[in-house]
């Protein structure tokens, strides 16, 4: 990406995490300004604290599978900003992303707006300009105040819910929930993933009977033709939760059937073979020793460790740590004391300005019983981390950020989907 594209990017990112901007007001003023583009293709939404971005990935190969021309839209990115807005798994053009960019500042209704509404702006106005049919969105933040919520989708999708982003979202698993369900609209079918919290299920039941919304609980597939392929998409996709990705995946593509989009048994088998989501449990392309995986709250570490226990016999021989602020990493390093108690720990940061100083981390892992040293970046930690653990494996994970930054310096950045 060039440097004037990437510099004019920057500059809207620290504005991305703003509390008094959450609210629709200003995506629906700047959506009229472009001409409405989120009302020119026909969209699944999908929210969650986990899973959504692999669900997505899913969802939309096999639409694409079944030959129909799709948008992806997801966050964040890895390496290149363009890889959230993919047509046909094609990234936006960049002279055009920084023409509508340069317009969309140049608007009264896109002036003061945070980093995620111009880049939903940027998106939804490139999936109209592209002819895209079916776009599949993943919420960026909650769901019921996220700028993604001026779709109306034919189906939404939770896949999960959670304790992160507390200080926006609220403390407790009903009222996270609530905000999830807030991509709920009226009559419009709902899935939500196997095993959530029955605390959690009630409230989105709840808002999906007020809302006249079908809700579809999702179960394991059992149609043979299915059941081939979840072998294939849960050899890419490791883990339990996973699987409980791939059932929720299924269970919206069985609800668009009911809607008339067809997607033959041989499209789904080839989608979920083909489906991709980076930097999720994958092996490092260049360093066969090297894992990551952005796990970046208390439910994603959990599901990391029992899916390195599922895959491997041996604890990781290094763990590689970069955690943002807003985190709680106190409880990341009991999670991880509990699973490997004599695990060699480095802590790191990456360039994020949301990135918690290495140090902090350190002290951290020390009162959880974790023996912690400190590097300044991403690249020296996994340097020292590969040279002394021997042949060991090593785990770097905690944020995307950081996995991004391996990407960069390993290899494994993801390029266009074919």
């Amino acid at each position: 990406m060039s440097l004037d594209l990437q510099s004019a990017l920057e500059r809207l990112y620290g504005l991305e995490r703003r509390k008094d901007k959450l609210g629709l007001d200003g995506s629906l003023a700047l959506m009229r300004a472009l001409g409405e583009p989120h009302r020119r293709f026909r969209s699944v939404h999908v929210a969650g604290t986990n899973g959504k971005g692999s669900v997505c990935a899913r969802i939309e190969r096999v639409l694409r599978e079944a030959g129909i021309r799709t948008g992806l839209f997801t966050s964040p990115h890895l390496v290149d900003f363009r890889e959230r807005i993919r047509v046909n798994g094609q990234w936006a053009d960049e002279a055009r992303l920084a023409e509508r960019l340069e317009h969309i500042q140049s608007l009264p209704e896109g002036r003061e707006r945070t980093f995620f509404e111009v880049c939903t702006a940027l998106a939804f106005d490139d999936f109209a300009a592209r002819g895209v049919e079916w776009a599949v969105v993943e919420v960026g933040l909650g769901g019921r105040l996220d700028c993604t919520n001026v779709i109306t989708p034919e189906v939404c999708a939770i896949t999960s819910i959670g304790l992160d982003h507390t200080e926006i979202l609220g403390g407790t698993l009903e009222e996270i929930a609530a905000e999830k369900a807030g991509i709920v609209k009226p009559g419009v079918s709902v899935v939500v993933a196997p095993g959530l919290d029955p605390r959690a299920l009630e409230v989105i039941e709840r808002i999906a009977e007020s809302r006249g919304a079908e809700v579809v609980r999702a179960a394991a597939p059992a149609e043979p033709d299915r059941a081939a392929a979840d072998g294939a998409s849960t050899a890419r996709f490791p883990g339990a939760h996973q699987r409980a990705n791939l059932a929720t995946s299924l269970a919206v593509l069985d609800v668009l059937a009911r809607r008339g989009v067809a997607t033959p048994a041989a499209a789904v088998r080839r989608g979920l073979e083909r489906a991709r989501w980076p930097g999720r449990f994958e092996r490092c392309p260049a360093e066969p020793r090297l894992w990551w995986d952005g796990a970046h709250n208390l439910d994603g570490v959990r599901a990391l460790i029992s899916t390195w226990r599922e895959t491997f016999s041996e604890p990781p021989g290094a763990i590689v740590l970069a955690l943002s602020r807003d985190k709680d990493a106190a409880g990341v390093m009991r999670e991880l004391a509990l699973a490997w108690p004599r695990a060699s720990c480095l802590m790191t940061r990456s360039r994020s300005e949301r990135a918690l100083d290495p140090a902090e981390l350190a002290s951290l892992a020390s009162a959880a019983g974790l023996a912690a040293t400190t590097a300044p970046g991403v690249a020296a930690a996994l340097e020292r981390a590969l040279s002394s653990s021997g042949k060991g494996r090593v785990l770097l994970t905690g944020s995307l950020f950081a996995v991004g930054e391996a990407m960069e310096a390993l290899g494994g950045a993801p390029g266009e989907w074919q």
